[in-house]
């Protein structure tokens, strides 16, 4: 029975030593810090940059849609999907005999006005000068029965005869002289008319004769050789072609950033299939009408693509980007993880030596970068902060945790 006592008595005390410690951890030891990362208080450049999303594609005038105004069967097709073409290259025949016969055609007719137009310069002129001789007779001899009849020498029959002959004489020179004038116009007009002609059918020609307007790779082909293809109110498309080397990114940047984006910025940039490698630009455009995309309005800018660049890429490619909006050299900056936000204002810890181990500072802050943010005033050069701890709770918030239904 008194060994009983004696244990009961020993259960309690070490109950009581048991209670005593938790009383005094929750209730009178100091809760205590635990820094688990630092960072420190360095001078360094910095730069602040917008997130964005962009999309390669190809430059105006890149790819060109290659059609065809003739109708007819397609002859030859020279170039097929994948093939480098230069600027100039011939790349299909549609078939031409029907245009062929007519410039044939035409260049008959056309020598025909031509020698027409030579044999009228080459009678006209002997017919005139036979009429200039008669007209000249003529007159002469009026002018000679004229002074006859002053002396009575001959009749007035002989001078109403010379009078007739000299008036016939001129009308026939008048006459010859202004249909070699005439027939001139008509046949020159007729000329020039079979030659617009023959130029309208030599024009026609050429569109039988298919050629790259632009150096670049063929990307689509669709028509083949053999196949009919009829021109109408629309240009049948006969090849694509695309030049890989003029390229540009569109960057759409959000209507929340898009006060901070400016012509000329430094842009960074890189694509998934290449994560290691980094491009670069500048912006060139920035279009004012915005673009409503999942009900979030962007707004579109510009970067031209260099040519070393654009032998990596190829339109449609999806672009991580960053644009530069703002850089400084030679900063006060701390690790980004080192800024808290208290109450609204913006604090940091100070690592101290002693039991607390930290001590709070409010800070003043400048520009954010990617990592680290410009600190215009509540650190020094040197300090540890504080990047990762873990801060004790406060007796009173703890109680209520733990019993939430009981009120103070």
């Amino acid at each position: 029975m008194k060994k009983k006592k004696i244990v009961l008595i020993i259960l309690l005390i070490v109950a009581l030593i048991v209670g005593a410690g938790f009383v005094y951890k929750r209730f009178f030891k100091k809760p205590e810090v635990r820094v688990l990362e630092t960072g420190r208080v360095e001078r360094g450049d910095i730069r602040s940059v917008l997130v964005e999303t962009g999309i390669i594609k190809s430059q105006v005038g890149a790819v060109v849609k290659i059609g065809a105004r003739a109708t007819g069967r397609v002859e030859k097709m020279l170039v097929k999907v994948g093939d480098p073409v230069k600027a100039g290259q011939h790349i299909a025949l549609i078939d031409d005999r029907e245009i062929l016969k007519g410039i044939d055609q035409q260049k008959a007719t056309l020598q025909a006005a031509q020698n027409q137009l030579a044999q009228i310069k080459l009678t006209y002129p002997e017919r005139i000068r036979e009429a200039e001789a008669n007209f000249t007779y003529a007159r002469l001899t009026r002018e000679r029965e004229r002074e006859l009849i002053k002396k009575e020498y001959t009749t007035k029959d002989s001078l109403d005869k010379a009078e007739s002959q000299f008036q016939a004489a001129e009308a026939v020179l008048t006459r010859l002289r202004d249909e070699f004038e005439m027939q001139q116009k008509i046949v020159a007009a007729n000329i020039r008319e079979i030659q617009a002609q023959l130029e309208q059918q030599e024009i026609r020609l050429t569109y039988t004769r298919i050629y790259s307007p632009i150096s670049g790779i063929i990307s689509d082909v669709t028509a083949q050789e053999g196949e009919t293809i009829v021109a109408g109110l629309q240009v049948a498309n006969l090849v694509t072609v695309i030049d890989p080397t003029r390229l540009e990114m569109w960057i759409y940047i959000d209507e929340t950033d898009i006060g901070r984006a400016k012509l000329g910025q430094k842009v960074e940039y890189t694509v998934d299939t290449y994560p290691e490698r980094t491009f670069t630009g500048t912006i060139g455009k920035i279009y004012p009408q915005p673009v409503v995309k999942e009900n979030i309005v962007y707004y579109l800018s510009t970067v031209k693509v260099s040519a070393q660049d654009a032998a990596f890429l190829r339109p449609e490619m999806t672009t991580h980007v960053k644009i530069v909006t703002t850089e400084k050299t030679g900063v006060l900056t701390v690790p980004n993880a080192a800024i808290k936000f208290e109450k609204g204002r913006q604090i940091a810890y100070r690592t101290v030596s002693g039991p607390k181990q930290v001590e709070k500072v409010a800070l003043k802050l400048g520009i954010r970068g990617e990592e680290r943010t410009e600190i215009l005033s509540g650190v020094e050069e040197g300090m540890e902060l504080a990047t990762k701890l873990v801060l004790p709770t406060a007796p009173e918030v703890e109680a209520k945790k733990n019993n939430p239904g009981r009120r103070p």
